[in-house]
């Protein structure tokens, strides 16, 4: 009885790990990969931190007024890879980036690729399904 029991838990933390796996992965659920923007802004805020880092960026519009976006990007690994690091971006600098925004409509995104002086450095490079 004991051990139906212990495999019982193992199992349904395994099934549970897995549909939160999925669901953190799942980029095409969030945003819309079909449709790419491209915005350039201040930086606000730099979260260079696992399982993705984000910015803040604050964006003008048109009209004179301003929006900040978040933006979730690749994970630490990809960044370092790429030669992103938190040293890289300093708040108050002018950042231009491509991304997918958010499904919902709310000033989210996640970064496609982004451009440091005059490098454009690509960070996503999947179908969102992964």
């Amino acid at each position: 009885m004991m051990r139906s029991a212990i495999r019982l838990v193992v199992l349904g933390g395994v099934l549970m790990a897995g549909v939160g796996l999925q669901a953190h992965h799942a980029v095409a659920g969030v945003y819309d990969l079909n449709k790419e923007i491209v915005l350039q802004g201040k930086l606000k805020k730099l979260n260079f931190t696992n399982p993705h880092a984000s910015i803040e960026l604050t964006v003008p519009n048109k009209d004179g007024t301003f929006t900040d976006w978040t933006l979730t990007t690749a994970s630490i690994a990809v960044l370092t890879r790429q030669g992103v690091n938190k040293e890289s971006m300093k708040p108050g600098e002018i950042l231009k980036v491509t991304v997918l925004p958010a499904r919902n409509g709310n000033p989210a995104g996640f970064i496609r690729s982004l451009t440091l002086g005059d490098k454009e450095i690509q960070l996503f490079f999947g179908d969102g399904k992964d």
